[in-house]
């Protein structure tokens, strides 16, 4: 039987899974509160290092190739808005002819009709009744929404963890977060004055921060006075690297990141470290106290602080509901368990499994948090796991999904 889906989040995941309910006959909207790949566009400039053979599905080039769109080179390294204009405008296209996307609209709140939070604990009976949510437009205008099944595909991008020691904000950091870059800059673009002949201090220890450092190196080769300071939590080799690693972009970066920490008199590394406190100087500057593990308190003056820190799950969106969340993640708790036991072994990401729809089960039923939200604080999501997990959550609900 056809049912309502409310899929919130027209990023990647989003659109492949309205597509997907599309066609099994699902009645479905499809809620953004930016623009299509609003958060993509954000990183645009960066070049994925896997190619569209692992980011696209067989059901996507379909609808590319039927509006006319050319095919794509499936070995190919696409850029992020490469991505974005050559793939997910036409998914959002293809939903848009359905009159089933909503733009500029937040979802607010999720509840559900005639029951509060604390009914029906535990039990399939809160299914009874549908899903009820709060929306708001960019004008302010409220109004309701319901539903009978509810994907969370609104990721983690953009709600960025703190700089502080134990994940709470480094003391000063709240009233500085305008002056903060969340986000990989564009260094060698739109961003390139901002960048030129500065002290900037990178904070992270992740794919995004040595792609950052890697961008302000190519910055230093051509503007004089260009420094990097970086601070990590790890220590002097922060980046394991895959043997064989059948993805050599990634290995570049990983091996640059071991050697920055350890022997590039181009950057100022601190390991082990975490931010005290930053404040703002008479001069426009920054003025970062950190520390050391073990060692006394280092001041250093900065033009710039990137926190490429990684990002977690925004859940007030469903505290009206009843999700079961890890303790450490803040995913969902089955999912949770699974990555945390296949963390020990080890390896690489790109050999990770979906898990099936059993993994994606909450307390409340029909509610499913898909894609990167899904794995919480856990950075290691592929698109090609959301697509695995839209696949198990339409085939249980009942629709028929074109493989992915």
């Amino acid at each position: 039987m056809p049912r309502h889906l409310v899929i919130i989040g027209a990023g990647p995941i989003g659109l492949e899974a309205a597509v997907r309910a599309l066609d099994a006959g699902h009645r479905v909207t499809l809620i953004e509160r930016d623009r299509v790949a609003a958060n993509v566009r954000r990183w645009g400039h960066v070049r994925f290092f896997s190619p569209w053979s692992m980011n696209v599905s067989d059901r996507g080039r379909e609808i590319c190739a039927a509006a006319g769109h050319d095919a794509l080179d499936l070995d190919a390294f696409p850029t992020g808005f490469e991505f974005a204009d050559a793939y997910l405008e036409p998914l959002a296209a293809h939903v848009r002819t359905h009159g089933a996307l909503l733009e500029g609209v937040s979802v607010t709140s999720i509840g559900r009709r005639e029951q509060l939070k604390g009914h029906n604990v535990g039990s399939d009976d809160r299914a009874r009744t549908g899903f009820h949510l709060h929306l708001q437009d960019a004008s302010g205008a409220e109004r309701y929404l319901d539903a009978d099944v509810v994907l969370d595909c609104s990721g983690t991008f953009g709600n960025p963890n703190y700089l502080g020691p134990g994940g709470v904000p480094a003391l000063g950091e709240r009233a500085l977060r305008d002056r903060i870059c969340w986000v990989i800059p564009d260094i060698l673009g739109d961003d390139h004055d901002d960048f030129a002949g500065r002290t900037t201090m990178v904070v992270g220890a992740g794919y995004s921060a040595i792609t950052t450092l890697n961008l302000l190196l190519e910055l230093g080769n051509q503007a004089v006075g260009t420094h990097i300071v970086w601070v990590t939590r790890a220590g002097d080799a922060p980046y394991d690297r895959v043997a064989d690693d059948p993805l050599p972009e990634r290995d570049r970066l990983a091996a640059l990141g071991n050697r920055l920490a350890t022997e590039d008199d181009n950057v100022d590394y601190f390991g082990d470290a975490w931010i005290e406190s930053l404040h703002a100087t008479n001069d426009g500057r920054i003025r970062v106290r950190l520390r050391e593990d073990g060692d006394p308190t280092v001041e250093v003056v900065v033009d710039n602080v990137v926190a490429n820190v990684g990002y977690r799950p925004d859940t007030d969106l469903y505290r009206e509901l009843q999700v079961h969340q890890c303790y450490a993640s803040d995913g969902p708790m089955k999912l949770a368990a699974k990555l945390l036991a296949e963390s020990g072994a080890g390896g690489d990401c790109l050999q990770q499994t979906s898990g099936g729809v059993e993994v994606l089960f909450n307390p409340e039923p029909d509610f499913y948090i898909l894609g990167s939200k899904s794995y919480g604080r856990n950075s290691a999501f592929l698109l090609r796991i959301g697509l695995e997990q839209i696949d198990a959550v339409l085939e249980h609900i009942g629709g028929e999904p074109a493989s992915a």
